[in-house]
């Protein structure tokens, strides 16, 4: 079996192809032809918008033996709602729900019962021993029928959607998993107007948050993140840092490694050959996706 997974990502797609051995076959971006978070606009010209995907889709050098009629989606975090809010675990399941559904209400009046929502409990207890703490995940119903359009009209049903920021640590499972199972680790990923973090202890996420840096400096934004971090979670030492996101992740890395020289950072690499190539770093959701519904 082969696993084909794309990425959506403004104007940009990406793809990537696993073998039977969970080797990339193939990895590539091209542009898309108009940007994917315009929903109107395709909403509006669906044909043009199948049809531009279509010829732009052709352009990526699949495998000729290459027989799939299921592929993988990967969302960025942007293009999605994510928000960690305290919970009353002793409350009952129908309360808990109604407090997530208040939360999303509160951010989308009007439109908040279009949203597939999940959410995760990450036992973290720092505000209370009684009230933990839940991530709550969203994505607009419009932008997943937008994509599964798309697909549809290119001849593959879509079987599973995820977000670059939680699929990535399926990627750091299987290349570095002593790291992500026995370590507390720190997800940091970068890009061009957001950086996600995540705490991850044991292999299990403990904390989320973001930052839209705008003009603000990177290393401000990641040190006082690492601050509160050290400070709230002081059960949790960090051991490690991981980053993927645009080539300007070495920023980052050096950053932490030169300057902070707390604990050392790691650009991930997917193929973990050529682990000094940075761009490699931007495919490593896409892997971890592919892992994720690998069979």
């Amino acid at each position: 079996m082969r696993s084909l997974n794309i990425e959506f990502s403004n104007n940009l797609v990406r793809v990537l192809q696993l073998n039977k051995s969970k080797e990339i076959i193939l990895n590539e971006e091209i542009e898309l032809g108009f940007n994917i978070d315009d929903v109107n606009y395709i909403k509006k010209n669906k044909k043009e918008a199948v049809s531009i995907f279509s010829e732009k889709f052709s352009e990526l050098n699949l495998n000729e033996t290459n027989t799939e009629e299921n592929a993988c989606v990967l969302l960025n975090t942007s293009q999605s709602f994510l928000n960690v809010i305290p919970v009353d675990f002793n409350e009952e399941k129908n309360n808990i729900d109604s407090h997530i559904l208040w939360d999303l209400s509160n951010y989308f009046p009007d439109t908040y019962k279009d949203y597939i929502i999940k959410y995760y409990r990450l036992n973290n207890n720092y505000l209370n021993e009684k009230i933990d703490e839940v991530l709550l995940i969203a994505v607009d119903k419009n932008r997943v029928d937008v994509i599964k359009n798309l697909c549809n009209g290119i001849g593959f049903k879509i079987v599973n959607i995820d977000i670059d920021q939680f699929a990535v640590e399926k990627c750091l499972k299987e290349n570095y998993s002593g790291e992500f199972t026995e370590q507390n680790i720190l997800l940091i990923g970068f890009k061009d107007s957001r950086i996600d973090f995540s705490l991850i202890s044991k292999g299990k996420i403990r904390y989320y948050d973001f930052q839209n840096p705008g003009k603000a400096n990177f290393k401000i934004l990641i040190e006082k993140q690492i601050e509160f971090l050290t400070s709230v979670f002081s059960e949790i030492k960090i051991e490690q840092a991981f980053i993927y996101g645009t080539e300007k992740s070495i920023n980052v890395q050096n950053f932490i490694n030169e300057e902070l020289k707390i604990f050392p950072a790691t650009i991930i690499n997917p193929s973990k050959i050529n682990s000094s190539e940075v761009s490699q770093s931007r495919y490593a959701p896409l892997y971890g996706l592919a892992l994720k519904n690998f069979s």
